[in-house]
């Protein structure tokens, strides 16, 4: 048997069954979540008043960080995470390390758990947070074990519902605003000066940009170089309206002392709805936000896993599913990993700071791997959606990996000694296995790429 590395270019599957408005609510789900009902409190306690202006700019360059990803899905159809991205366009170690960290990443998905522990515990006082976030996670391990049509309509209608009540409540509470947060010279504005608010944009900017992981549902999409980057690009003015709406209510309506590092969005809430209405908000609102994203989580781990499972990376007994087709020892494992940090009480900050900095390496290789469209894929690059420029794609790559840079180094310096450098040691050692296994050989990877260009000249 040969031990040489080998790239095999498998056939492009038929269209899924995923349509536009299917891929904007479960994009919608992962972009609106924990990040949104349990951040701002924190994030005002590094700058005060100008948490609506810090939440405005980390969706900003949220944008800018995860655009590159939207170009590609504007070019190529994707399955695989960003494994697939990397094996494609920068060879087979690079494939190693990304096929790796996603061991690790679904521990940001504890954060979620977690905030819908500190939002159902309200309701239900008598049962712990710790409790409702392992009873939640395993509850929607349960509902992925029945499929994925299942998934896509039960996004469908957690989203609806989640919009509508964002939305009402946002207007609402505008008219509600009586703190001032609009004076810029005011004492309570930029409190930290501008360390402080650069430190609260780049802790909230982890929850405005999880809508580009909808790439990863090209391969049960039915129409994926338009209806990915669609889906994608249709969050951001909700993100605009809703995000930088919510910080400015939460922040506008008590005074700074009230609310400034408050766990959740429930005071401001509670200050200004009425008993019944503040239920129904909750369970509509930050509720179903947790709930919306925590739906994505499996499935944002299954195809990069199952993927490098194929192809080599990790032992191929993972892939086995149940007659629903989900496969359930990967759905397993990503439920461990979420509940290894709830059952040892990281807080949901340290666990966002952890996350950025566990997953700085990968994210940087696959901007970079996105780089080398136009040299690896020239006739599908000459027919991106966004009609770019090589030049322009090279900007846009360099631009997200200097954000990504800077957030790496605040990760560093925001969490425990012992937690940045096991973070780091783990990083590396990934890299290093990845290296070693692909010196070794015998890693056979299947593409999972397409190129629009080639199907159509196949017709």
């Amino acid at each position: 048997m040969s031990n040489k590395n080998l790239i095999v270019n498998t056939p492009e599957p038929k269209p899924g069954i995923l349509e536009r408005g299917d891929l904007f609510a479960i994009a919608v789900g992962m972009v609106i979540g924990s990040g949104m009902v349990t951040l701002i409190g924190p994030a005002m306690a590094m700058t005060g008043y100008s948490v609506w202006l810090a939440y405005l700019t980390a969706i900003v360059m949220g944008f800018f960080m995860v655009f590159p990803y939207i170009i590609l899905g504007g070019t190529m159809r994707v399955a695989g995470g960003p494994y697939s991205i990397v094996t494609n366009l920068s060879g087979v170690s690079a494939g190693g390390l990304v096929a790796y960290t996603k061991l690790v990443t679904p521990i940001l998905n504890s954060s979620f758990a977690l905030a819908l522990g500190l939002y159902v515990n309200n309701l239900l006082p008598g049962i712990t947070v710790k409790a409702i976030a392992v009873v939640g996670i395993c509850i929607l391990f349960v509902l992925n074990l029945l499929g994925m049509d299942i998934f896509a309509k039960v996004s469908k209608i957690l989203s609806t519902i989640l919009l509508i009540t964002m939305v009402l409540y946002v207007i609402f509470g505008l008219t509600q605003i009586k703190q001032p947060i609009f004076q810029f010279s005011g004492d309570k504005m930029f409190t930290g000066g501008f360390k402080g608010f650069m430190l609260a944009a780049l802790l909230l900017i982890n929850s405005a940009n999880g809508y580009y992981n909808i790439l990863w549902y090209g391969k049960d999409a039915k129409k994926a170089t338009k209806d990915v980057p669609f889906a994608s690009m249709a969050c951001v003015p909700c993100l605009l309206f809703i995000y930088v709406g919510l910080a400015m209510v939460t922040g506008g309506v008590l005074p700074h002392d009230e609310v400034a590092g408050a766990p959740t969005i429930l005071p401001a809430a509670q200050a200004i709805l009425p008993g019944a209405v503040y239920k129904i908000f909750m369970i509509g609102g930050p509720i179903m936000a947790i709930i919306t994203t925590l739906n994505g989580v499996f499935n944002d781990v299954r195809y990069p896993l199952a993927q490098a499972a194929k192809d080599g990376w990790l032992p191929k007994f993972i892939l086995k599913e149940n007659r629903f087709g989900a496969p359930y020892l990967i759905y397993t494992y990503t439920l461990i990993v979420v509940l290894i940090p709830i059952v040892t009480d990281m807080s949901i900050v340290t666990i966002t700071n952890i996350f950025q900095v566990i997953t700085f390496f990968m994210n940087v290789t696959v901007v970079y791997a996105i780089s080398r469209l136009p040299k690896r894929y020239p006739e599908a690059w000459a027919k991106n959606k966004f009609h770019f420029s090589n030049g322009a794609l090279y900007t846009f790559c360099t631009v997200s990996i200097i954000i990504y840079t800077v957030i790496f180094v605040k990760g560093i310096f925001s969490i425990k000694v012992s937690y940045a450098v096991a973070a780091v040691i783990v990083m590396l050692a990934l890299i290093l296995i990845g290296i070693y296994l692909t010196k070794k050989g015998g890693i056979r990877i299947e593409t999972s790429l397409w190129d629009p260009s080639v199907k159509k000249e196949e017709k």
